[in-house]
């Protein structure tokens, strides 16, 4: 999939010149799926907590376009909903016997295109989708 951003350390959407915390500094505040249009959208925006930094933009959202596939697994109904807008990992979803939930890979290894990006929650809900492209759109 072609992205105009990176992750890193799955938790962070790095487009110059932003780095954001997903974990720390920001809120999910929900998606939008269009069947007809074949797009994903993904909106955080900044957390109200004292760490975040001055500076710190106020939202970002993520169009995932050309779906091909989209899958949302269901949060655990034991935890409190307060861990439902924290992201608690950013990678790749597999069905392979050998993946348990969202896997990360190496910087240097390029990941099998079968494989869907997948965002999980600290919830345990979990966003899988397999797209063409990913573009972030951070406002200040």
């Amino acid at each position: 999939m072609r992205r105009d951003f990176e992750i890193k350390d799955g938790i962070y959407l790095s487009q110059s010149p932003h780095e954001l915390d997903l974990h720390n500094n920001f809120d999910f505040c929900g998606l939008h799926y269009s069947v007809e249009h074949r797009t994903l959208s993904l909106h955080w925006r900044r957390s109200t907590g004292d760490g975040v930094a001055g500076g710190t933009p106020a939202s970002v959202s993520v169009e995932f376009r050309e779906v091909s596939e989209f899958r949302f697994l269901p949060r655990d109904a034991e935890l409190p909903f307060t861990e439902d807008d924290c992201v608690n990992t950013w990678g790749y979803w597999t069905d392979e016997e050998w993946a348990d939930g969202v896997i990360m890979t190496d910087p240097t290894q390029a990941p099998d295109p079968q494989w869907l990006t997948g965002i999980h929650f600290m919830s345990g809900a979990t966003i899988a989708v397999q797209a063409s492209s990913a573009h972030a759109t951070i406002t200040a």
